[in-house]
């Protein structure tokens, strides 16, 4: 449920979203297998690598899977698009799994930092102020995002195309987060962006040589991670709205980064132990609240007139769609919970309505 005076969860999504009664993913193909990282990955830590570098923070629990959605639609023709749409995203589901965003079996996630790798220097998250439920960027009333009309580059799954469509998501990104850190007194760097065709050959200071992960931010180099075979686009195909939520999902963890909530979300996971209960606990509070900063940009660019009706009702239906599978390491969240913070940052706009660290345990289960 989303922070506190808001009125009891939004309640269940609107009956037809999500996977049919009785679905099972096939085996493998949980939204992020088990020991899989990044946002949609299975657990952003796997063992061999849990007090290794920093872990990457990625979108949510699972791939995407089928996507649940928000808001019913006004017209007709929305309505038949969404349908057709559905119809779309329900055949592949079938065939493939849903994840963490994007549902390659691979989750996406955060770089839920375990102790620094020796010389890989200090947290890059600490140039913020290290605090997570008191953190200025959370406080109350909280400051909402402005309306940006954003001319997003083509979509394309050729690494050259992707990089442009993600360089002018970046672009629009910073132009709606940077005045927000400045109004809470924060500090403001871009991240650094990385999109390939696979994870063949990646090596960050996060994942070290692993190919082992899907989208992810890494906070030790500040660098967001986008390798176009994790992003399930078989899937997806051209609804580059998708892709566009997965990445301020993972943007979302980088205000994290700058503002410092991440520096101080891990180390309470460190503290309480990365696979503790507790640890467990934090991630999904990190998860849920770079969920909330999704739904938060994603309303500005619709409110810019850079996304349509239909589209935002897609990326709720993703947005539910997320979260941690059955065997999946409990570090996500539900996807009931992973779409009613999407919304609570959507419907909201208020980034004090994204603070997931004061919010009930039972709201970030």
């Amino acid at each position: 449920m989303p922070p506190a005076g808001r009125p009891a969860p939004y309640g269940a999504p609107p009956s037809g979203y999500g996977p049919p009664p009785g679905y099972r993913y096939p085996p493998g193909q949980q939204p992020y297998p088990q020991g899989q990282q990044p946002y949609p990955g299975r657990s952003p830590y796997p063992a061999a690598q849990q007090y290794a570098a920093p872990q990457p923070y990625g979108p949510p629990g699972r791939p995407p899977q089928r996507k649940r959605g928000g808001g019913g639609i006004a017209t007709v023709l929305v309505v038949l698009v969404l349908v057709v749409a559905g119809l779309v995203v329900r055949g592949a589901l079938s065939a493939s799994k849903p994840g963490g965003h994007i549902d390659s079996g691979a989750r996406y996630t955060y770089t839920s930092e375990a102790p620094p790798a020796p010389g890989n220097g200090k947290d890059s998250g600490t140039a913020g102020v290290a605090a997570t439920g008191t953190n200025p960027l959370l406080a109350d009333p909280g400051s909402p995002l402005s309306p940006a009309h954003c001319d997003y580059a083509p979509w394309g799954t050729q690494v050259d195309v992707a990089r442009k469509f993600f360089t002018s998501a970046a672009a629009c990104l910073e132009q709606a987060w940077r005045p927000v850190l400045a109004a809470a007194k924060l500090p403001f760097t871009p991240p650094k962006l990385n999109v390939t065709a696979t994870t063949a050959g990646i090596t960050t200071p996060c994942t070290g040589s692993s190919s082992n992960f899907a989208a992810f931010y890494c906070s030790a180099d500040q660098t967001i991670y986008m390798p176009i075979s994790q992003l399930q686009t078989d899937m997806f195909q051209n609804h580059w709205e998708v892709y566009l939520s997965v990445f301020a999902h993972e943007y979302g963890h980088h205000v994290q980064a700058q503002s410092g909530i991440m520096a101080a979300a891990n180390k309470q996971r460190r503290d309480a132990g990365v696979n503790s209960p507790g640890g467990l606990e934090v991630s999904r509070r990190i998860e849920l609240g770079a969920n909330c900063f999704d739904g938060m940009f994603l309303a500005a660019t619709s409110g810019g007139g850079s996304l349509t009706a239909a589209q935002t009702t897609i990326t709720r239906k993703d947005a539910y769609g997320r979260g941690d599978a059955p065997g999946d390491m409990r570090d996500h969240g539900t996807s009931q919970h992973m779409g009613d913070w999407w919304s609570a940052g959507f419907d909201d706009d208020r980034t004090a309505q994204c603070n997931t660290f004061t919010a009930a345990a039972t709201d970030v289960s």
